[in-house]
């Protein structure tokens, strides 16, 4: 028997790639972070407008006791319950009312919402104000219901104090 021959397997260039240098990052622009700045803003707003009153029993302290007041005010405000107990701010309420809800995040977050909303197409950075708006918008409402409030009973067409009339005093005639 006779023996095949191999036959010799023509190699085939292989090339390779040039690595271009490598390229910093390019840092993304201000349009597709926009979702992220107006979750950051609306948390602060949110934190602001729970916390903003109580924040003042601790004026000068040292952050760790201000970091306290911190948490005793907004879990007082949301839960009633105090961390603690013997930081400023230690007797913190829960509030929970509707007489909050309009303050000045959830009127900017509707008139950014409104104006994001407008059917005039030369307005610039609609869709950014209207992203802000409702961001803003949600904060303030939802801020407002567990925002400290001053006890008083207000008429809401006149900026005076309602009259308040005891039952002894009414007659049923």
């Amino acid at each position: 028997m006779a023996k095949r021959r191999r036959r010799a397997k023509t190699r085939t260039v292989t090339r390779r790639r040039r690595r271009l240098p490598s390229r910093k990052k390019v840092s993304k622009s201000i349009g597709s972070q926009w979702g992220k700045i107006t979750k950051g803003i609306s948390v602060l707003a949110f934190l602001s407008n729970v916390t903003g009153s109580d924040m003042a029993a601790s004026a000068g302290q040292p952050i760790g006791a201000r970091a306290q007041n911190f948490g005793n005010s907004l879990l007082g405000r949301i839960t009633g319950y105090t961390p603690f107990k013997n930081a400023a701010g230690a007797n913190t309420p829960q509030t929970v009312s509707l007489d909050g809800i309009f303050n000045k995040y959830s009127g900017g977050g509707l008139l950014s919402w409104i104006y994001g909303n407008l059917p005039i197409k030369q307005l610039p950075h609609r869709a950014k104000a209207k992203t802000l708006g409702k961001g803003l918008l949600l904060a303030g409402i939802l801020s407002g219901i567990f925002m400290p409030t001053n006890n008083r009973s207000s008429n809401l067409i006149t900026p005076s104090r309602a009259i308040t009339v005891s039952s002894s005093e009414v007659s049923y005639t």
